[in-house]
């Protein structure tokens, strides 16, 4: 896999995932610490093969969160990673569905 977004300011308007025919995407809600950065994921198994995207602020349930969007990762099991390559979370990714972590 390859990058999916800097973590410089977010584009404006909607995100666009690409999900289906075997993929989900995730969204990871974080601290505000950790806005401007990016965390990555790799699929359960390979820590090897990581992907990474960027974090920033959205609005998102009536206010401005720090977030971070897979917008098309296929359906499996991933891992989502500390800082280096500890695992902070094992996270089920669903075809066609958008899953939702809160990593405050």
């Amino acid at each position: 896999m390859s990058e999916i977004e800097s973590a410089g300011p977010a584009p404006s308007g909607p995100a666009v995932l690409d999900i289906g025919g075997g993929t989900g995407a995730l969204l990871v809600i974080v601290p505000a610490a950790l806005l401007h950065t990016e965390i990555e994921v790799s699929p359960e198994g390979w820590p090897g093969a990581r992907t990474h995207t960027g974090v920033h602020a959205r609005p998102m349930r009536g206010e401005l969160l720090a977030v971070a969007l897979f917008p098309s990762l296929d359906a499996g099991t991933w891992s989502l990673l500390e800082a280096g390559s500890c695992v902070a979370q094992t996270i089920e990714i669903l075809d066609g569905q958008v899953t939702q972590v809160d990593w405050r």
